[in-house]
C-alpha cells in the first residue's frame, strides 16, 4: 500500500527524529501543539511517509479546534489521545498489510474518527465507511474528509440496526473501537455485510482477562491488542442496497 515506509516494527516504537510537518499552531487550543507532537514523534507514526503523517497531523488539529465549540471528544481525555491515535494507526497498518486490491473497511460507531479517519489516512485509496448515530460527530467527520482530503472516506449518520434493514456494505474488514460490548459487536457486524470480513476490535489487557479471551483470538502489535475474528454475513442482500463511494 502507498504511504507506508519499510521501517522495522521494533524501530517504530522507539523515539526517532520526526518528519517535518508544517502547521499554523497559533490557533490551536492550549497544549494542542504538544499533543500533536506526542502523537507524531514516536510509535507507529514513524512507519508513515510524509504525506500520511501530514494527514494525521491535520486530523489532530481539526479535532482539537472543532472540539473547542462542539464536543466530539472529551477534553478530560486529551492525555490519552496519543495512545488512541497510535492504536488507530497500528490498526490502519495491520489492515494495509492484510488488504488486497479492492478491499474496503467498515467502522462501527466511529465517534470522533478513531480509528476510521486514521485508517483512511494510512490507506487513502481504500474505501472506508464510518457509521455513527450522532450527527454532531458525523458533521465533524465530513469536515475532516473534505479538508484532509479523504475522498474514499464516507461518514454515515444512522442507527446501525435501522441501516441494516435496507442496506449493506461490501467490506473486507470491520473495526469497532469503544462501540459496544464484544458479544454485541459480532452480530451487528454480520447483519451489515454482504459476505465474510475480518473483524478487529481494540481491547486492553484488562478486557482480555475479564473476558477470558484466548491468545488465539488476539492479534498483538507492540503494546496494542486487537480481538480478531472472521465474521460472516447473516442476512441476505437481494432486498437491500449496497452502499458504495461514487
Amino acid at each position: 500500500m502507498r504511504d507506508i515506509n519499510c521501517v522495522s516494527r521494533d524501530a517504530c516504537f522507539a523515539r526517532a527524529p520526526r518528519t517535518p510537518v508544517h502547521h499554523v499552531t497559533c490557533c490551536l487550543p492550549i497544549d494542542g501543539a504538544e499533543l500533536r507532537a506526542r502523537c507524531l514523534e514516536n510509535g507507529p507514526a514513524l512507519l508513515l511517509d510524509e504525506h500520511a503523517r501530514e494527514r494525521v497531523a491535520q486530523y489532530i488539529d481539526e479535532l482539537l479546534l472543532y472540539n473547542e465549540h462542539t464536543n466530539v471528544y472529551s477534553k478530560r481525555a486529551y492525555t490519552h489521545l496519543p495512545f488512541h491515535v497510535h492504536d488507530s494507526l497500528t490498526l490502519g497498518l495491520i489492515i494495509a498489510e492484510a488488504s488486497a486490491k479492492g478491499s474496503a473497511v467498515l467502522d462501527l460507531g466511529s465517534g470522533s474518527g478513531l480509528p476510521s479517519v486514521l485508517i483512511a489516512a494510512v490507506n487513502p485509496s481504500m474505501p472506508v465507511y464510518a457509521i455513527e448515530s450522532k450527527s454532531r460527530k458525523t458533521r465533524f467527520l465530513s469536515r475532516v474528509a473534505a479538508s484532509l482530503p479523504l475522498p474514499n472516506y464516507l461518514p454515515l449518520t444512522c442507527n446501525v440496526h435501522e441501516f441494516a434493514r435496507s442496506s449493506y456494505f461490501d467490506a473486507d474488514f470491520v473495526t469497532a473501537k469503544a462501540f459496544k460490548p464484544l458479544d454485541e459487536v459480532v452480530p451487528i457486524a454480520e447483519v451489515c455485510l454482504r459476505k465474510r470480513a475480518l473483524l478487529h476490535v481494540p481491547v486492553s489487557e484488562i478486557q482480555v482477562r475479564h473476558l477470558a479471551l484466548a491468545e488465539s483470538q488476539l492479534y498483538r502489535r507492540g503494546k496494542y491488542i486487537y480481538y480478531r475474528q472472521e465474521v460472516k454475513a447473516s442476512r441476505g442482500t437481494s432486498k437491500r442496497t449496497a452502499v458504495r463511494i461514487k
